[in-house]
């Protein structure tokens, strides 16, 4: 990043397998907590028998009835999630037009990311055409990978840029790394940046266990079977759920008062260019990432405090990250704290950079690093100082956060401590 134009996140929301609200997650990742356990759905327990679901999760109580009917869970997550991170903001999400006060309404982007969108509406009219020749005149609208930002842009009359990157696990780090650029280039003031996914349906779930991805089998307690960097992990656990944040101009933010959570001061991506779903074996391209990123930080990697892994469970996965992170860290990196909150959270696919993205944000603010659960027994390969079942205190400055998926696409972002951060709350 050559520009010297600086990028603060000024609002955070969520909604993940812990409940409605940033501080419902951080709260359940602090205390070690499992958003896993078995799946609710008796159709779906034949290919998967654990999940990271959101339970009792009632759109109704946050959007129109009509807006609910018109659009697949995908969306509705991002919507939530996207309310909570424009009140967060100090702007009135009860609002449609909340940015007319201090921008007008296409100084705003909305950047978004989803690895397959709203297949849930999809699969369910292709189920339907199996015994009528009719679907639902929605359902092209609510199953495109694009209509989270649609519909975000349609309720809060936002008319910036909007995007929405589909580069599998990568997808949120990806659009919160691409909006980055159309600050830096003055096109936009604020940028709505995150990403959303809900994969629990059958052709999903099977495609991945044929993959080889799945946990199919783990430990009797089935809030175990997300298990990262653990010799006996057998595969990751499939979760859902939308992460967004207020990325804004650093000028901007301060000219509003607005409080300040961290800087986005670096983001690299990459492709393996070796397979569809396996990652290379050494992590070339996972390691690539993580250097573009430092690079565009101006950082070395000493200079990191915490490292927040990509880590879904997979042998070969957690494998390549590890062999990345010692060929980019080298030495150093058994001084470095390192972890993954997928242990607790399962991998939400398409949100997953953008809820890692906001723990490390809460460790930033907090001085709390999140661990990874359910870990008993790291691998040969496993970073030397792995943060495991219990939150570490530590004071941090400078965190790395990574994201791979398949296809080989990678994307690493690095958050900062923010000078203003500290005036906020002295």
């Amino acid at each position: 990043m050559t520009s010297r134009t600086r990028i603060v996140v000024t609002g955070m929301g969520s909604v993940t397998p812990f409940g409605i609200g940033v501080q419902s997650f951080w709260n359940g990742i602090l205390k070690g907590q499992s958003g896993v356990a078995a799946i609710s759905d008796a159709k779906l327990s034949q290919w998967v028998p654990v999940a990271a679901e959101i339970k009792n999760f009632s759109p109704e109580s946050f959007l129109p009835k009509k807006l609910v009917l018109d659009t697949d869970r995908f969306t509705q997550l991002a919507l939530v999630a996207a309310m909570e991170a424009i009140g967060d903001a100090g702007f009135d999400s009860t609002s449609e037009n909340p940015f007319g006060t201090h921008g007008e309404s296409d100084r705003v982007g909305i950047s978004m990311g989803s690895a397959f969108g709203g297949v849930q509406s999809l699969e369910a009219g292709a189920i339907k055409l199996t015994s009528s020749t009719r679907v639902s005149p929605r359902i092209v609208s609510k199953s495109i990978p694009n209509a989270a930002a649609g519909a975000i842009a349609m309720r809060y009359h936002i008319q910036g840029p909007s995007m929405t990157y589909a580069t599998a696990c990568a997808s949120a780090a990806n659009a919160i790394g691409e909006a980055s650029y159309w600050l830096r280039g003055g096109e936009v003031d604020m940028v709505l940046a995150g990403g959303a996914e809900c994969l629990f349906t059958p052709v999903i779930l099977a495609g991945l266990r044929a993959a080889g991805a799945l946990a199919v089998a783990g430990p009797e307690d089935l809030s175990r079977w997300s298990r990262p960097f653990d010799r006996d992990r057998q595969g990751m656990v499939m979760g859902e759920g939308a992460a967004v944040l207020l990325l804004e101009e650093l000028e901007h933010a301060k000219a509003r008062g607005a409080k300040i959570y961290a800087e986005l001061t670096g983001y690299g991506a990459s492709n393996d260019a070796y397979h569809e779903t396996a990652p290379h074996p050494q992590g070339d391209g996972a390691a690539l990432a993580m250097t573009r990123a430092l690079k565009s930080a101006g950082l070395s990697p000493q200079d990191i405090d915490y490292v927040n892994a990509h880590a879904t469970s997979t042998p070969a996965g957690d494998a390549a990250e590890s062999l990345a992170l010692r060929r980019v860290f080298g030495e150093v990196l058994a001084n470095i704290p390192v972890s993954s909150i997928k242990g607790a959270t399962g991998h939400m696919l398409g949100t997953a950079g953008a809820i890692e993205s906001v723990a490390c944000i809460k460790a930033i603010e907090d001085n709390l690093l999140p661990p990874t659960v359910h870990c008993d027994n790291p691998d040969d390969v496993a970073p030397p100082d792995l943060i495991l079942n219990t939150p570490r205190e530590q004071h941090v400055e400078r965190v790395l956060s990574n994201s791979f998926g398949f296809g080989g696409q990678n994307g690493v972002l690095v958050w900062e401590r923010s000078k203003y951060f500290d005036i906020r709350n002295n």
